[in-house]
Order: structure tokens, then C-alpha cells, then sequence
């Protein structure tokens, strides 16, 4: 099974990264840290989803002892976009007084620099099946997946099959797009 590891991430945490990225003090911040251009230019495709799963990369990377040369692969879920009414009503309550040059260093240092492994769990064999079988109400009672093919889930060999399927997933998006008349950036 897949889950070696179950990560917290705090929805403090994610709330004002996302005031950090999407405000001009907190990318003035980043860029004044060296942050490409290219990468503050990204970071409105993060929204609070998003930055979780990075978060928990990260937790998961300095868990792991993993150095320069390895990585983390996780998935920006959703946009920054859909919550910029958000970013408003973060800033008017954690930083009523204003979210400048001092806040942007606090939030940055607190929840990228500080990302700590607190609030991570290694599992252990027993662990790892108590959270597959949680999935047993989601996926069979809820979403009618039969429960042989729940069980074959278990199996490493049914995640791999399942690449053979990404051409044709990759065919449905791009037909999807088209109907939608959405242009789509890859």
C-alpha cells in the first residue's frame, strides 16, 4: 500500500501563504530572497489546496532526510483564483493593521523556513491498513465501486496498470477544453 506517510498541514498556514503569494509585499519578499521571476510569475496557480500538498512535500522531504538532488512530487490541485476573495478576509483577520514587508518575513519564515515534521506520521504496517480501509465507505458504499476492485487496489501492480490509461485521459481533457472553449496552457 501507498501510504507510508499522513502529513497535518495547518489551514493557518495555508491561508496566509496564500496572502504571501498573491500580494505585492509578499512577493516583494520572495523576490528579495532570490525567488526567480519565473516562479513568482507561477505562484497564482497555487491556491489553498495547492499549497497544502506542497506544504506536506516539504514535511515529507525534511522527514525523509532527502538532500538537493532528490524530490518530492506532489500535485497543485486548484488556483489561487477561485479564492481571492479569500486573500482578502485572511489579511483583514490575521493581519488587520496591514500585510507588509515584516509580515510577508514572519509568514514566509514561520511556514516555508519552519515547515517541521511536528505534525507527521510514519505509519506502521497496522497503520497503513486501517487508512486503506477507511476508503471502503468512500469508494464502495458511496461511489458503487465493486469491493473485489477496491481490494485490488492494495496490489502496487493495479497503480501501475493504470498508466496505460493516461493517453486516453490525456485525449478526454483536451476534448473537454475544446467543448468548454477554454484555451488550456499545455
Amino acid at each position: 500500500m501507498n501510504t507510508d506517510l499522513v502529513v497535518d498541514v495547518s489551514d493557518r498556514a495555508t491561508d496566509r501563504l496564500l496572502g504571501l503569494f498573491n500580494t505585492d509585499a509578499g512577493r516583494a519578499h520572495l523576490a528579495a530572497r532570490g525567488v526567480p521571476e519565473a516562479v513568482l510569475a507561477l505562484l497564482p496557480s497555487l491556491g489553498i489546496s495547492s499549497i497544502c500538498n506542497v506544504l506536506a512535500a516539504i514535511k515529507t522531504a525534511k522527514q525523509l532526510g532527502l538532500g538537493p538532488d532528490e524530490a518530492v512530487v506532489t500535485i497543485a490541485t486548484d488556483g489561487a483564483a477561485m479564492y481571492l476573495t479569500e486573500v482578502e478576509k485572511v489579511m483583514l483577520r490575521d493581519f488587520p493593521a496591514g500585510f507588509g514587508a515584516v509580515q510577508a518575513a514572519e509568514t514566509f519564515g514561520r511556514y516555508l523556513l519552519g515547515a517541521g515534521t511536528d505534525d507527521l506520521l510514519e505509519l506502521t504496517p497496522t497503520e497503513r491498513e486501517r487508512i486503506f480501509n477507511l476508503g471502503y465507505f468512500t469508494w464502495v458504499e458511496q461511489q458503487g465501486v465493486p469491493f473485489d476492485d477496491f481490494v485490488a487496489r492494495r496490489d502496487q501492480g493495479f497503480w501501475r496498470d493504470l498508466r496505460t490509461n493516461i493517453p486516453a485521459w490525456d485525449d478526454a481533457i483536451r476534448e473537454l477544453i475544446a467543448r468548454a472553449g477554454v484555451e488550456a496552457d499545455a
